[in-house]
């Protein structure tokens, strides 16, 4: 296909669309069509773009080899800002991103700015949209790894593709089959260890946010910017959150309450359903394997406030010196913080309501590239709606398949504890 026919089709294609403008109710045929149409747009657009990009560098260099004019005097050029250079290439020489993010509507209407054509700054993402500049993609990836997400504190790794393969070793040092050490003693034969590590295969998944946004709210860039990354970064945190204590992992990371690695902490004999008590805590602090992290259903926090121990004293240290509840970041259980989480967590009663988790031991995949952002203004063009898309591909489970037995006594410990169902 010529530039020409190409160009000649995407007009077809926007004379299609004006066709379901007025059309109250869509069949969903027609809402297939109009999505194949939207996407066969930014397919073609991207390779008009192509095409004319590769027009103007020839047509660059053809001017390139003509004369150039003789110096007559020597003029001393002013030294490069770098630090200016670095910051404009990592904006897209964008002042900020609601006036890119404005810049993409219209480049969706045919209206492309000028800092589009630079080639410091690449447009298309792997998804067909523009890709966020490097400053405001860590704007927004910052928000989805706040305070409240739980992937900020997995032990994170990064791949340029879509899958990550790291090897494991589930072997503890007392067991024979894996790296061994030995004393060393005069005339001794030293047995060969024997490595015995196993492979682990991480395969990232696809996860978008949809941001709709208003006309008005489009005219106002500042607005603009403060909505878009308040909004997609929370709804990316609360899916991330969620799988990681939830996920199946088919389709979505494999959470903590379906893995294998989890220790379940049995309930007291005659507990009440919905309870926490002191028992519970105390037993599942004694199965976690190193430093952790209590997450809890917001519910329980209230329980866990008036819960005490044998000797009737409050266990719950707010803040760890109770009762001043501004002396640390975090509420502190048993020397441990605690994070209550609204979304994500089962109810309370139910297994999982309330686990101890040393979050080294959850692997997380990210994709290098970050959030990828594309835009249609045809899903809701039938309510002055212009739709941002956020897409952001990660991976995560625990690549160990059971429990850590001690050398001694046959005690099971874990990186993950869990409390089982109340009900």
């Amino acid at each position: 296909m010529t530039l020409k026919e190409m160009r000649e089709r995407l007009g077809k294609i926007v004379d299609s669309l004006n066709a379901f403008k007025n059309v109250e109710d869509y069949t969903e045929a027609q809402v297939k069509e109009i999505n194949d149409l939207n996407d066969e747009y930014g397919t073609l657009k991207n390779k008009v773009e192509a095409k004319e990009k590769i027009e103007n560098v020839l047509n660059l260099s053809t001017q390139g080899q003509r004369q150039v004019a003789p110096t007559i005097n020597k003029v001393t050029t002013p030294a490069m800002d770098i630090t200016n250079k670095a910051k404009t290439i990592k904006t897209g020489g964008f002042s900020a991103s609601g006036d890119f993010f404005k810049a993409v509507v219209n480049a969706a209407n045919g209206e492309f700015h000028p800092n589009f054509k630079n080639t410091a700054f690449e447009k298309n993402g792997e998804d067909g949209g523009f890709l966020i500049p490097e400053d405001f993609r860590s704007e927004i990836q910052k928000k989805v790894e706040g305070d409240e997400s739980l992937l900020a504190r997995t032990r994170q790794f990064q791949t340029s593709s879509n899958h990550l393969v790291l090897p494991t070793n589930e072997t503890a040092p007392w067991d024979g089959n894996g790296i061994q050490a030995y004393w060393e003693g005069e005339g001794v034969t030293y047995a060969e260890s024997k490595d015995k590590f196993g492979l682990s295969t991480w395969r990232l998944h696809k996860l978008t946010a949809i941001v709709p946004v208003s006309d008005e709210l489009l005219d106002d860039a500042s607005a603009l910017q403060s909505w878009i990354n308040m909004m997609a970064p929370e709804a990316i945190m609360h899916k991330v959150n969620h799988a990681i204590i939830n996920g199946s992992g088919a389709g979505r990371p494999q959470g903590i309450l379906n893995s294998d690695f989890t220790i379940n902490v049995e309930k007291e004999v005659g507990q009440a359903a919905d309870t926490l008590v002191y028992n519970n805590l105390a037993k599942m602090d004694a199965r976690l394997m190193g430093a952790g992290v209590w997450i809890a259903h917001a519910q329980a926090k209230e329980k866990l406030r008036l819960l005490k121990d044998d000797n009737n004293n409050p266990i719950y240290m707010n803040g760890g010196q109770f009762p001043n509840a501004a002396a640390q970041p975090f509420d502190m259980l048993l020397g441990k913080p605690i994070i209550y989480m609204m979304g994500a967590m089962p109810q309370i009663g139910d297994r999982g309501d309330i686990i101890l988790a040393n979050m080294n031991y959850y692997i997380s995949a990210l994709k290098s590239s970050g959030v990828q952002q594309a835009i249609s203004t045809h899903v809701y063009f039938d309510r002055d709606l212009t739709a941002f898309k956020f897409t952001f591909r990660v991976a995560g489970m625990c690549p160990y398949k059971s429990p850590v037995t001690t050398q001694y006594g046959d005690y099971q410990m874990s990186g993950f504890v869990a409390l089982e169902d109340r009900a």
